[in-house]
């Protein structure tokens, strides 16, 4: 017998880059076997008794022939089992199960994990697919069901939903244009903790709206049951909701980890990670065997929160330098090179002390080991913070008063204005205060004469450097955002200046 070979398409990833892969599969005589090649890990292997067992179970058996599976290009290392569907529709097509009238299979873009009756599951990364298929030409892609809406946020392309095996055929011979696509929801998203329920801590408060609307760091300390790690949690609260641009970001991110999962990211809610004090290095990083994103770049686009950061291992912090200047994570390895985005707004809180009472006086804790404390956070790192607020404890006269706070509502309000103002100034490179260039702060935040002799002093008693005077100058130009100022002024530096570390 004569041998017959056929191909379809497929992708594979490299972090969030996606690639094309050519499924091709031979079928000819010979002693029965079934051998798939192409660098693909112990999932891909054990794809032959998935795909076997799916395709009998769905009733299309295969004859006993020699079948080469050949996952091109051969040298570019493939991970999952999202090739089952693709392996098997070619199988069925060699078979003589299917017929292929109007010449889709080689239009679209095939992903999906066969489970053994010949359902479709969903896959990791899909989102990464449907890019890929509308930068390289396809007609659309051909996905499980359970991955609809992910792929449904790109636009320009056919998005194809099938349930199981025994719809390939069907979906072959309409002749009729088919787009399984579902409209994206913007319904309102409630988010569940709110400003209006932290009593006092004004300054705080504040610092967090600067935070939100100029996307600057900042670090909160303060004794023990001062209303840090409460605040920190309802700052999402107050960002403006994600454009479509940034939801397909933190969409990639989500799924080629593992972790979209099948809930939905809405237009309304940012990432928002708190990883516990223990996480290691490539958990918060990225890396590892299978180079996945770190915590940094799944926090993307919304807020990475560093509770009690102090406890947190020394080169878990120093790793974070990079990222939080460049806002990338770049993990080069022997062969390869991936980049994660990690424009996240870093939250980080703390107590004063070991003991946390230093600001309460009644301190336990001698010099000494409050100086090995607060040493736990290096000068490169605190160097990367815009806004330190320090917290005290309310008195029982403040947690008494029966007095109406602010809500979330209306921060959010102040905030969305602040990030108009910020996206008509940058234009088409939109971003934030707290990533002005060099030539971009020279044009927005010039300083009078007798503001630059007023630095010179502050610039003596607070030992500023280079990196925090920019800084400084950022989150002023922040402040007079948020007062609808165009040209920063002496209050916009002094509430600055009272927001720079003091120890």
């Amino acid at each position: 017998m004569i041998s017959v070979n056929f191909c379809i398409y497929s992708s594979a990833y490299l972090g969030v880059t996606p690639y094309v892969i050519e499924v091709e599969v031979d079928i000819s005589a010979g002693l029965p076997t079934f051998s798939i090649v192409g660098l693909g890990d112990t999932a891909i292997l054990e794809s032959r008794y998935r795909v076997k067992t799916a395709l009998k179970n769905s009733g299309y058996l295969l004859s006993p022939k020699r079948i080469v599976i050949n996952l091109s290009p051969a040298g570019l290392r493939k991970e999952g089992a999202q090739y089952d569907f693709p392996l098997a529709v070619t199988l069925m097509y060699l078979s003589g199960y299917l017929k292929d009238p109007y010449q889709k299979l080689k239009k679209y873009l095939w992903l999906g994990e066969l489970s053994l009756n010949g359902k479709l599951k969903s896959v990791k990364g899909l989102i990464n697919t449907a890019i890929l298929a509308k930068e390289k030409g396809f007609q659309g892609i051909i996905i499980p069901k359970d991955n609809l809406e992910e792929a449904s946020l790109i636009e320009g392309i056919q998005v194809i939903a099938l349930s199981s095996l025994k719809e390939v055929q069907e979906f072959l011979l309409d002749e009729e244009e088919r787009d399984d696509r579902l409209s994206i929801s913007e319904e309102e998203f409630i988010f569940p903790y709110d400003f209006s329920e932290v009593k006092g801590q004004s300054h705080a408060k504040r610092a967090l709206e600067i935070s939100a609307a100029g996307g600057h760091n900042i670090l909160m300390i303060g004794s023990p049951g001062s209303g840090k790690s409460m605040l920190a949690k309802r700052l999402p609260g107050i960002l403006p909701p994600m454009s479509l641009e940034e939801r397909i970001e933190a969409t990639k991110l989500y799924s080629i980890s593992g972790e979209l999962d099948g809930k939905k990211l809405s237009l309304q809610e940012r990432p928002f990670r708190a990883p516990h004090h223990t996480t290691t290095e490539i958990a918060m990083i990225g890396g590892g065997k299978k180079m996945m994103p770190g915590e940094i770049s799944l926090a993307s686009g919304g807020i990475l929160l560093l509770d009690e950061m102090n406890e947190f291992k020394k080169s878990v912090l120093e790793a974070l330098r990079q990222p939080l200047e460049d806002r990338v994570v770049r993990i080069t390895r022997a062969l390869y090179r991936l980049e994660y985005q990690a424009d996240t707004i870093l939250v980080g809180t703390s107590n004063p002390c070991p003991c946390g009472y230093a600001f309460e006086n009644n301190c336990r804790c001698t010099a000494s080991e409050k100086y090995h404390y607060q040493k736990k956070l290096s000068g490169p790192i605190l160097d990367r913070i815009d806004l330190y607020v320090e917290m005290r404890r309310l008195t029982e006269e403040e947690l008494l008063a029966d007095r109406e706070e602010e809500s979330s509502k209306e921060i959010k309000k102040r905030v969305i204005l602040a990030r108009k103002i910020q996206e008509e100034r940058y234009g088409n490179t939109f971003h934030t205060n707290a990533k002005m260039t060099q030539e971009e702060r020279k044009q927005y935040c010039s300083l009078s004469e007798e503001d630059k002799e007023f630095f010179k002093v502050a610039f003596a008693k607070l030992e500023i450097s280079a990196r925090g005077f920019t800084k400084l100058l950022s989150v002023a130009r922040t402040i007079a955002d948020l007062a609808g100022r165009e040209k920063i002024e002496r209050e916009d530096l002094l509430e600055a200046l009272s927001y720079r570390r003091k120890f």
